[in-house]
């Protein structure tokens, strides 16, 4: 920034985009008003979204988490009207009496998820769901995006995820389903919708993040898949672009770095919650290591409109170090990706944020949405926090705490600073956000608490059938 003429700079500084420090700022307090108040209220033009209502309730909401923002005070509504767009023989619709649709049905499971609450989680009607799901099997291995719907590596994931976290995912249910999505993977490296078809940073994200979470993605090409990957991010904007010869697009941030972040997990684990094992284990051993007792209160929106403070009781599982402990700024080296995770948040912050009246969008000169606001901001989440292998930095600090044990690591405290697993930052370093599961896009917190909510309910096949006939 300092690049800029004086006149520039101070109209930049005026308008709180850049710190003075001459560093980029998130404007998190406009964003968050832009996202909270199209959670109350759209205008007559959304008629066209009738049928998104579950994606407008997950884009919102979770950027909102992301932005630490939650509006609290909006959940039980949100709950309410999701809880009406779910029919008796399964799933979710894209809005009341619309049919069960794999896509607004996975972005309703997330939102429910995202809210963490026993009040949201109880309400998905999981044997239901799981007889619907079974229903909308293809001989071919994949999955019906609805009732006599297209069979694509999208409406596989969201069938897979949405089974995986509600602990409904049987081998009645994954029978043939990597075999299917490995067929998906083109000459190039990347995934189609379908066999045969080009390769697309959203329909390869489903395909590899299936493949993780059934433990199969030993079955594709992975040195192939990253190489495709690594290409899409242009080296001129420094964001990712969806194909080849196509535009950079900052949704791509997500779809395309949450990728790379998988493929970092597979070099290391075949759990498709590593990402949020690293992070519960990292702030475990922060906690440890500092006189804390609980994290500091979290932002959220009030209903008149004020920013205030909020103590979310699901948040205090773990006890983490103050922020300034755990960000250090992000280079070119950074991080534990194998992308320029420098480039990729230069490119969001810089070009993706709407400077009048918050919002993210696409590119300079497109307007802003609520999609683009969600994952724009998912992606700078996944190039900030996802910790997925030791840092690729030689930075001597980081480099000495690699192979450490925990117990070794306290006992250098405070000499390493916990730079292993901080988080990697760009520009002013409260532009840190919440850390988002790669394979999921749910919080990371959200995601342990959801598992572990689901996990003690009945999962075998025969018991969910029975139930779901029990229903009838």
């Amino acid at each position: 920034m300092s690049t800029y003429s004086p006149e520039a700079l101070k109209k930049f500084q005026d308008g709180e985009l850049v710190n003075y420090n001459k560093e980029i700022r998130l404007l998190r307090s406009l964003h968050a008003i832009y996202l909270t108040n199209g959670l109350q209220h759209l205008s007559g033009g959304f008629v066209s979204l009738d049928a998104s209502r579950p994606w407008i309730c997950y884009w919102i909401i979770h950027a909102l988490y992301l932005l630490n923002r939650e509006p609290t005070f909006m959940y039980p509504r949100v709950i309410n009207t999701l809880k009406f767009m779910q029919n008796k023989y399964g799933g979710f619709g894209g809005g009341p009496s619309q049919i069960t649709h794999c896509a607004p049905n996975y972005a309703a499971v997330l939102t429910l998820c995202t809210i963490g609450t026993p009040a949201a989680l109880e309400v998905i009607d999981r044997p239901a769901m799981y007889g619907y799901f079974l229903s909308l099997k293809s001989p071919s291995g994949g999955f019906m995006i609805h009732t006599d719907g297209e069979v694509d590596s999208r409406g596989t994931y969201t069938v897979i995820a949405v089974a995986r976290v509600l602990n409904i995912l049987t081998k009645e249910l994954t029978e043939g389903v990597a075999d299917f999505v490995v067929r998906c993977q083109t000459y190039e490296g990347g995934f189609g919708g379908e066999p045969n078809n080009e390769a697309h940073g959203g329909y390869n994200y489903c395909a590899l993040a299936t493949l993780l979470i059934l433990k199969s993605a030993h079955l594709c090409d992975m040195e192939a898949q990253e190489n495709w990957l690594l290409r899409r991010q242009v080296k001129l904007e420094g964001g990712f672009q969806g194909r080849t010869n196509k535009l950079v697009d900052s949704c791509y941030s997500f779809w395309q770095g949450a990728a790379l972040a998988m493929c970092e997990m597979v070099k290391n684990s075949d759990s498709d919650t590593y990402d949020m094992e690293q992070y519960l284990a990292h702030t475990a051993c922060a906690a440890e290591a500092t006189s804390q007792d609980a994290k500091p209160p979290a932002d959220h929106i009030s209903a008149d409109g004020e920013i205030g403070l909020d103590l979310d009781l699901t948040d205090l599982v773990l006890e983490e170090l103050p922020e300034g402990q755990r960000i250090r700024q992000v280079d070119d080296t950074s991080g534990t990706l194998p992308f320029n995770q420098q480039a990729l948040q230069r490119y969001i912050l810089h070009c993706a944020q709407n400077l009048e009246g918050g919002g993210m969008r696409d590119k300079p000169g497109k307007s802003r949405d609520f999609y683009h606001s969600c994952y724009a901001l998912s992606g700078l989440s996944i190039a900030q926090s996802c910790i997925t292998s030791s840092l690729k930095s030689d930075h001597p600090v980081e480099s000495a705490a690699r192979e450490q044990t925990k117990e070794e690591i306290l006992n250098a405290l405070p000499d390493i600073e916990l730079d292993w697993s901080a988080a990697q930052v760009y520009g002013d370093s409260d532009n840190f956000l919440e850390p988002t599961s790669a394979v999921f896009n749910i919080g990371l917190r959200r995601l342990h608490t959801a598992l572990e909510y689901f996990k003690g309910l009945p999962s075998d096949h025969e018991t969910l059938l029975a139930l779901h006939a029990a229903q009838r």
